[in-house]
């Protein structure tokens, strides 16, 4: 799984990068409900410093004084403030709702992705007993 997010990552546009931010977020949020149903304070506190650090290069990234920045910025404030009541209450309703507020905006960063292309890697891979090639939306090859 760390090597498909790795391509991911390195295949990926600015907008696919953010997008894989919020993709983040939903799959901690999911990850909280179950430490709440199990009751398992250690790892929700653990998922909730994993997404207060997403949120806040969340944070970063839409710094800027524009509407969609402002707008970005107050949802990410809200969603820190539902999460952290979650963790104090142990109520999944709060993660559901973060849920229910974020996959929408994820949805819109998916989509931006798709009208830019995305990044161009190509190269060689090693694995454990051969050299692969690797070529992401390029017609140029290495040959080994």
């Amino acid at each position: 799984m760390e090597i498909d997010l790795e391509k991911r990552i390195l295949a990926a546009n600015e907008w696919g990068l953010v997008a894989l931010l919020h993709e983040g977020l939903i799959d901690n949020f999911k990850e909280a409900k179950k430490a709440i149903s199990e009751e398992n304070n250690e790892l929700l506190t653990l998922v909730n410093n994993r997404s207060r650090d997403i949120l806040t290069e969340l944070l970063v990234i839409f710094r800027e004084s524009n509407e969609l920045s402002t707008n970005l910025k107050e949802i990410y404030i809200f969603i820190n403030k539902l999460i952290t009541e979650g963790e104090l209450k142990k109520d999944i309703n709060s993660y559901n709702e973060s849920i229910k507020i974020l996959t929408p905006v994820y949805e819109g960063f998916k989509e931006l992705e798709t009208k830019e292309p995305p990044n161009i890697i190509s190269g060689l891979t090693y694995g454990k007993s051969s050299l692969e090639e690797h070529n992401i939306k390029t017609g140029k090859t290495f040959q080994g």
